[in-house]
């Protein structure tokens, strides 16, 4: 009884989502991008996290004007999939919009020396690849009880090597950077949670900062250039996860040159 009740219930929500998912695409095609956003949103809060998903709601966030939002979303889809094309070429047109063009945070120096190969993989490569070396490094090990092989033990311990390499980088890709989006023109950045204390330093709209630590209604942030301050959370988009929804911002006109088409549902 319990397997058939579990099984109604997935039914179910697959096709809650085909027809959020549907009714989100169709809004889109009908440029009313602004229903388009609330539906893409509305699978997001329930729990969907899907690459396909984040790339149309980037692309209807876009096409509503709302420059941040939509940097936000391209960079949760390529935590997903860092290999999605159309993802990684609009993010890279909008940063292009921003004021600024800031780059990206770069991860801790030990990732960038010891996972610099990593980036390219989705985390279910990584994960793979780390059980199947684990696997052939035991493997060897009880090869070698039964015969002797030159190098087994050696080649056992390259494996165990990888084994731990590969899930570091599972590890790294579960936990991404804690990443956030100015979704203002102008973002005041302070040195205490008090607006009226002294400004330290400004943001503008589409820089990326890493979140250091969130208190009620505000976020302690390090830009790309190593200040740190406080800023109000209501002039961020919070890249996740969690998947919250932004505030909804106005920006400068769309281009053209975007590859604004929506995704297949999965």
């Amino acid at each position: 009884m319990s397997a058939a009740i579990l099984y109604a219930t997935a039914v179910l929500s697959a096709t809650v989502f085909d027809v959020t998912f549907d009714r989100a695409n169709e809004a889109y095609r009908d440029g009313n991008f602004p229903e388009a956003v609330t539906l893409y949103e509305q699978l997001v809060d329930d729990g969907v996290v899907d690459a396909g998903v984040f790339y149309n709601l980037g692309n209807a966030y876009f096409r509503s004007k709302q420059l941040g939002p939509a940097i936000a979303n391209y960079e949760r889809v390529l935590q997903i999939d860092p290999n999605f094309q159309s993802a990684a070429q609009n993010l890279q047109l909008c940063i292009d919009r921003t004021p600024r063009g800031a780059g990206r945070p770069l991860p801790p120096d030990w990732e960038q020396s010891l996972l610099f190969w990593h980036y390219g993989l989705s985390i279910g490569t990584s994960a793979t690849a780390a059980a199947a070396c684990w696997l052939i490094a035991w493997g060897l090990l009880l090869m070698r009880l039964i015969r002797s092989v030159p190098y087994t033990r050696a080649v056992a311990s390259g494996a165990f090597l990888l084994a731990t390499l590969f899930a570091t980088s599972v590890w790294s890709k579960s936990h991404p950077l804690p990443l956030a989006v100015a979704s203002a023109v102008e973002v005041p950045v302070y040195f205490d949670r008090d607006t009226d204390s002294a400004i330290y330093f400004q943001l503008l709209e589409g820089d990326r900062v890493l979140v250091e630590q969130a208190a009620p209604g505000w976020l302690k942030i390090e830009a790309p250039g190593g200040e740190r301050g406080w800023a109000p959370i209501s002039n961020f988009v919070l890249v996740g996860p969690p998947y919250d929804r932004p505030p909804t911002q106005e920006i400068n006109p769309e281009s053209s040159t975007i590859s604004t088409h929506v995704a297949n549902a999965p």
